[in-house]
């Protein structure tokens, strides 16, 4: 049993009130792990009037027997939530409530099914994604572990994007393309980027690691590492201070 796990079944050992006990019960004391329990919630988010819950569990077991490093990228990606997230005072409350953790994870799901040519089922949980959580990311994007969306609506991230390790992006964030084609169209985030609320960054171009994107900018060209730009079009506006 991993640290983590342990950690959310000893945090619902003391909820009283009568919604914590059902979310406890039936997603943590009859789940034998944190990718269970997951798996249980996303698809009770995901169903709707052609697929039920029961259905698309199978579906969804079937990413994690392809990566077997699955589970521990999205344990990464919820300690990442709960150690920059300040609202955040236990880690059995981002898997609950924490709808961006959720839509991030569906994607990594999708990603893995795309990744294996399950490409209508990918397809399927990318729209059930964007209808219920205001979150599209296509299932080709390439996003590494320790990612935070925070408030998890109006991000939208591309087919070709690339992001790196310890990225955290406010809500209405567009990684986008430019209207090219074909090719790498979306932007390469590096590791430890933050990315400001209503932030665009357009095209094949490169944010440098440890950069900052204030809120509102828009992004058309490469950002240099350690470096923070604001504005429209966006420049730099100096060095990068760590922040979130």
């Amino acid at each position: 049993m991993s640290s983590i796990w342990g950690k959310i079944k000893t945090e619902v050992t003391d909820v009283s009130d009568f919604i914590g006990q059902k979310l406890a019960k039936e997603f943590i004391s009859n789940s034998s792990s944190l990718e269970d329990a997951l798996i249980k919630l996303l698809a009770g988010k995901l169903s709707d009037d052609q697929f039920e819950a029961h259905e698309l569990i199978p579906s969804l077991r079937t990413a994690f027997y392809k990566n077997k490093t699955l589970s521990k990228i999205i344990e990464q990606d919820l300690v990442a939530y709960f150690e920059r997230d300040f609202a955040c005072k236990y880690y059995v409350e981002v898997l609950f409530f924490f709808t961006g953790f959720q839509a991030l994870e569906a994607f990594r799901i999708a990603h893995e099914l795309w990744s294996e040519k399950s490409d209508f089922t990918a397809r399927w949980i990318h729209k059930r994604v964007s209808e219920v959580y205001s979150v599209d990311i296509h299932p080709a994007a390439d996003i590494g572990s320790g990612l935070v969306i925070d408030h998890g609506i109006g991000v939208v991230i591309g087919e070709t994007c690339k992001i790196g390790n310890n990225v955290f992006i406010f809500h209405n964030v567009t990684l986008g393309g430019t209207g090219r084609s074909d090719g790498a169209r979306h932007p390469e985030i590096g590791s430890n980027v933050v990315i400001g609320t209503g932030a665009t960054i357009l095209g094949n171009i490169k944010i440098g690691e440890n950069s900052v994107i204030a809120a509102g900018a828009v992004v058309l060209n490469d950002v240099p590492e350690n470096t923070t730009v604001a504005g429209v079009p966006a420049k730099h506006i100096g060095k990068a201070n760590k922040i979130q």
